[in-house]
């Protein structure tokens, strides 16, 4: 596994191209690194690397990375540096079981056990001063295979709230005049913004608009389901005389996007249930959409109804098929 390593190592060097290196090809002097030899977009060490850096001060020396990871540990404060070969000094470095760049030089060096090595194998063993290990099975692990103790320290686990995705469901047909051209345009704007969000679109009219984020589904009999998981729902049309996907979703305590329609004041749509988009869209702040307004104690009087239809015994509540 090593040797595999250091091919890769060395493959990807060679794929340098010289300005890259030159960018981290001075020396280094830090007070504590983290190394690891592939910050992959997903995995626990990544996660462990994450959660250790919402709390201390360190950076993280790599060899090659997922840019996507790397930006993101960036943008929380966490100092990236590509190893290129260069000459790197630290107080204190953790690494991982596949070794240590050779140009590294700690005072300290920390190995991290982060695996059940009943079931891992242990290839090589880098030269290092003290273990430690994310669990008391990992150690025992560990020690029942080299004979090492190893310190448990357990990750901290501090929330990092970021911005959290919005999801907002089209329930139309999403022709013309029910506003195609601005869901249309209200997604191309999300995805402008690089904010998180998912469109989830029922209709049997398609979304011209691709990407990943945006699933179109076929219509379903009862939307009441998907509404709920929903932080808004959408209706852009033209007109409507009620509006009945809008009702739906307020009578559900979700708040609307809808267009400026002359019958929003009829049910009580306004600024503390919705946002309302002028027809040109113009006033569409898609940062304030992060702002999701709180609907309480909604309803319509729908009573006179009775007056020309017998109510049922109970409520159909089977979900046909």
């Amino acid at each position: 596994m090593l040797a595999d390593v250091i091919k890769q190592r060395e493959a990807e060097k060679a794929k340098l191209k010289q300005e890259e290196i030159n960018k981290y090809n001075h020396p280094y002097k830090r007070d504590t690194l983290i190394y690891f030899q592939h910050l992959y977009k997903l995995g626990g060490i990544q996660t462990w690397i994450q959660n250790l850096g919402l709390r201390y001060d360190f950076s993280v020396v790599y060899d090659f990375g997922d840019i996507e990871r790397i930006q993101f540990f960036e943008s929380m404060g966490i100092e990236c540096i590509k190893y290129v070969g260069q000459e790197i000094e630290c107080n204190t470095l953790i690494t991982c079981i596949f070794g240590n760049p050779e140009k590294i030089k700690a005072k300290e060096v920390i190995l991290a056990v982060h695996g059940d090595y009943k079931a891992l194998p242990i290839e090589n063993i880098p030269k290092h001063d003290k273990a430690i290990a994310v669990s008391k099975l990992a150690a025992n692990s560990w020690k029942e295979q080299t004979g090492e103790d190893c310190e448990v320290l357990y990750t901290p686990v501090d929330i990092y709230e970021g911005i959290r995705p919005l999801i907002i469901g089209v329930f139309s047909r999403l022709s013309k005049e029910k506003g195609k051209k601005r869901v249309e345009l209200l997604a191309n704007k999300l995805i402008e913004s690089k904010r998180p969000f998912f469109m989830l679109v029922f209709s049997d009219f398609p979304i011209e608009v691709e990407d990943e984020r945006i699933k179109r589904y076929e219509p379903v009999m009862n939307p009441h389901p998907w509404m709920s998981i929903c932080d808004y729902i959408c209706q852009l049309s033209d007109t409507e005389a009620a509006g009945l996907t809008i009702l739906e979703a307020l009578k559900m305590g979700k708040p609307v996007i809808v267009t400026k329609l002359p019958v929003l004041e009829e049910f009580g749509v306004n600024k503390s249930n919705a946002k309302i988009l002028d027809f040109d869209m113009s006033n569409l702040n898609v940062e304030d959409l992060w702002n999701i307004p709180v609907v309480k104690d909604y309803d319509i009087p729908d009573k006179d109804w009775d007056k020309y239809l017998k109510r049922k015994d109970k409520k159909y509540e089977k979900e046909s098929v």
